[in-house]
């Protein structure tokens, strides 16, 4: 039994640092995830690393200037100095590249995606639009179509109102050989 165990705690609890598994997608847009950013520990690890770097960079010099026979002065540590100083601005101007690289990759990915989701909005928009657009050109139609409908029933009416005897000359020399 773990010393100091706190037993009114239920055991079925998910993990705090466990990540929620992202759903089903919904069968209206949502338009996506958002792209995953550079992680901020793996930013200032590799800063870190960067500024570690040129930290030993003095001692080593005054060592590299350390012969046999000669006592190290001030001029090797003046060096030393030196070239210790020049190591570290090198380091801070590496890790503040670095520094400013993860934030340029999260912004054009942020850009990227706000692209691609105005994007996807407006060719939805324009689908909706053509929706719209082909019912009212359906509804345009009917109305011809009705109009056509009613324009033939008329003509129908008149042409049986107007009948009148047809007196072509084939007509008639049927009607005379009787």
């Amino acid at each position: 039994m773990a010393v100091f165990a706190d037993r009114s705690l239920p055991k079925q609890q998910p993990s705090p640092l466990a990540k929620p598994a992202p759903g089903p997608q919904k069968s209206i847009p949502s338009y996506g995830y958002r792209p995953p950013g550079v992680n901020d520990s793996a930013v200032s690890a590799v800063v870190n690393n960067q500024l570690a770097a040129g930290a030993g960079q003095g001692r080593a010099a005054l060592m590299g200037m350390n012969r046999a026979g000669v006592s190290l002065g001030k001029g090797q540590q003046r060096m030393a100095d030196m070239a210790e100083a020049s190591a570290d601005a090198q380091a801070r101007a590496s890790a503040a590249q670095t520094e400013m690289g993860a934030a340029a990759a999260n912004s054009a990915a942020q850009r990227e995606y706000e692209n691609t989701m105005r994007g996807e909005q407006l060719g939805n928009a324009g689908l909706l639009e053509g929706l719209r657009n082909a019912t009212s050109m359906e509804r345009i139609q009917k109305q011809g179509w009705q109009q056509d409908l009613f324009e033939a029933m008329r003509r129908g009416q008149f042409g049986l109102d107007s009948i009148y005897l047809d007196k072509t000359p084939l007509l008639e020399a049927l009607l005379r050989n009787q």
